[in-house]
């Protein structure tokens, strides 16, 4: 079976970082756990990352854009050649990515 490596953005980093940390004020025990299980999430996508459906963001964007489920959270990710990037993390009660969202960000 073809094996991919996963490449996580920064921006993918960023929002992980800070749903650890949201995680952390309920629960420290439970923000290192989920944590774990993100990394192990995203090490998932080495084997057949085309397994998960397509997202909805896919409709703002011209790339194909994945989303694997991790508990609340959507992993946002696309496939290009034999590498697996991972986008965003996004809890599923925020709205969808849209193109000129991350415009925005970048700005700052």
């Amino acid at each position: 079976m073809k094996t991919y490596r996963v490449e996580p953005t920064d921006k993918a980093l960023v929002d992980a970082g800070e749903a650890y940390f949201w995680i952390n004020e309920q629960s420290e025990g439970a923000a290192l756990g989920w944590y774990d299980g993100l990394m192990k999430a995203f090490r998932s996508l080495e084997k057949n990352p085309h397994r998960c459906p397509l997202a909805p963001e896919g409709a703002f964007f011209e790339e194909a854009i994945h989303q694997l489920i991790y508990g609340k959270y959507r992993i946002l990710y696309t496939v290009k050649g034999e590498t697996v990037f991972v986008l965003r993390v996004r809890h599923g009660a925020q709205e969808y990515l849209k193109p000129e969202d991350d415009e925005n960000e970048t700005e700052e």
